[in-house]
């Protein structure tokens, strides 16, 4: 199970590239892709500030809960996130910071990440989950190291004229990397995180076990058998 390892070690050099990028919200989207099939997240979205309000600069799955919630945290942990900590709710019904009730189709877990540039904060990291507990401490080290990039799409799109790509970096890492690719290496991220447990990865894409199946003579992947070793 190397391949989420090698993942892993590639996100920490990308993060210390300077990025250029022709279009500053497909950078965060992409961006948001990749944080989203390292912390097996439901859903992400980014939102830049504008004086005491949030506004939506990029998602990916977003639905109105968890734009609810988002602005929720912000409501009650303005302070907390302006310091430059992380909130992070592992279990929402236990959690009574959030006023908004549990529905069915709502997170069951998210994290809030400050975004901050020369130590101001820009914009709000949101990622939440369909599971408990889905950031683990490693996880919740390493959402901070994207708001370099995130923040510095958030600036690029608010100069008159966003500066044209440069070759190299994350943006050019993700466009040279063919969506099959990127499916591929998420399906096994997943896999791999969750001990190759073909139906919680199903109920996690959203899919039939037989799709993960499919998937898996598709991209030429054997099945590995994973003895369980951590209680769900």
């Amino acid at each position: 199970m190397g391949g989420g390892k090698k993942k892993v070690d590639l996100i920490d050099q990308f993060t210390e590239l300077v990025v250029g990028a022709d279009s500053p919200q497909r950078l965060a989207e992409r961006t948001l892709e990749v944080v989203m099939s390292l912390s097996n997240g439901r859903s992400a979205a980014l939102f830049s500030l504008e004086g005491d309000r949030i506004t939506l600069f990029a998602s990916r799955g977003i639905d109105q809960s968890g734009l609810d919630l988002a602005q929720d945290i912000w409501t009650h942990h303005q302070e907390t996130l302006s310091g430059g900590e992380t909130v992070y709710v592992p279990e929402r019904e236990a959690d009574r910071r959030l006023a908004r009730q549990a529905t069915r189709n709502s997170p069951v877990s998210l994290a809030v990440v400050p975004v901050r540039v020369h130590d101001v904060l820009v914009a709000l990291l949101y990622v939440d989950s369909s599971e408990p507990h889905f950031c683990s401490p490693h996880d919740l080290e390493r959402l901070p190291k994207f708001s370099r990039i995130l923040g510095k799409a958030v600036g690029d799109a608010s100069e008159p004229s966003a500066p044209h790509a440069r070759s190299g970096g994350w943006e050019a890492y993700l466009e040279r990397t063919p969506v099959e690719d990127m499916e591929r290496e998420k399906l096994l991220l997943l896999l791999n995180r969750n001990e190759w447990n073909i139906a919680r990865v199903a109920r996690l894409m959203g899919v039939t076990r037989r799709t993960i199946y499919l998937r898996l003579q598709r991209y030429n992947i054997p099945r590995e058998r994973v003895a369980k070793t951590r209680p769900r």
